[in-house]
């Protein structure tokens, strides 16, 4: 595949040699390192949607292989004025661009592909559709604190429309079938009798004896109006707290892709606890994703 569109594009041992090619980014002291050995390069990030992590990670990913960002501001562009995304990306490659890091309210980037003839797509969200470097980040995270193989996950919080969650389920399934999922009925109706997972409904009794627990925002945004979620209640139900994480293992690790609602999926103690790894998470995407451009170049 010359594009990352879904972690269902990647057999397990290109995930393993992602990973393994984003730790050589890392030096002994948990610093990213430097590699500009692609100078030559041209990338633009166009962002429909908003991001804080995954835009700036894929810029300063890219800065730090050598490469030309080109960060694309949608709101003032001719697109407003009414120009297709398809000719703004065929003008984009007219100029040299070589890969677009794309976030969208929808599934388009296949269609991209198909109309276009130079270009590298990299997916930075599709939609409640996918997210495969989110995926990779989280599978790279668990690879470096407990290592990837026959982990007890849990999964807490609005699955539905979550494209994190998609991703990650694509990936982590090819290392491990422990994975318990857990929130409100109303926005994880799609899992209740999923094959893929098990639904358990009472956290106290998810969250026992876990190596892995990843909450997940309400996302509001994709909520239509006839769900009405009481934020007291579900803050009672399906917040994940110290108290809680004690009825995990005693090495298990907390994850959140961002941004986090602190008090309502997670609680402060929970999110300082020495248990959470989400700052790793935040490090780790700058890293996956100069491994997901050097490999996209260099195919």
């Amino acid at each position: 595949m010359n594009h990352l569109v879904s972690l269902k594009d990647l057999k397990k041992e290109d995930i393993i040699e992602l990973l393994e090619l984003a730790e050589k980014f890392i030096d002994h002291d948990g610093k990213i390192l430097k590699d500009p050995i692609f100078p030559d390069k041209k990338i633009v990030n166009i962002f429909c949607e908003p991001s804080t992590r995954t835009k700036t990670s894929f810029e300063i990913a890219a800065k730090n292989l050598g490469c030309e960002v080109i960060n694309f501001d949608y709101n003032f562009s001719s697109i407003i004025k009414g120009e297709s995304l398809l000719d703004t990306i065929i003008s984009f490659e007219e100029m040299g661009i070589d890969l677009c890091v794309l976030r969208h309210t929808d599934s388009v980037i296949h269609n991209l592909i198909d109309e276009t003839e130079k270009m590298i797509f990299i997916s930075g969200g599709e939609g409640a559709i996918s997210h495969p470097t989110q995926g990779l980040l989280d599978l790279m995270t668990i690879k470096l604190k407990k290592g990837l193989e026959n982990n007890n996950i849990l999964v807490v919080g609005h699955l539905d429309h979550s494209r994190v969650f998609k991703s990650f389920l694509e990936g982590i399934t090819n290392f491990t079938n422990n994975i318990t999922v857990c929130g409100h009925k109303d926005l994880c109706k799609e899992y209740v009798d999923s094959s893929l997972v098990t639904f358990e409904p009472d956290l106290q009794k998810a969250i026992d004896d876990k190596d892995v627990i990843m909450g997940l925002r309400i996302q509001k945004e994709r909520i239509d109006e006839s769900t009405i979620i009481n934020i007291e209640e579900y803050s009672r139900d399906y917040q994940i707290n110290s108290e809680l994480l004690k009825l995990a293992k005693p090495d298990c690790i907390l994850m959140h892709p961002g941004p986090v609602n602190k008090g309502i999926e997670l609680s402060q103690s929970a999110y300082d606890s020495e248990n959470s790894v989400i700052n790793n998470q935040v490090k780790n995407g700058v890293a996956i994703r100069m491994a997901i451009l050097t490999k996209y170049f260099s195919i």
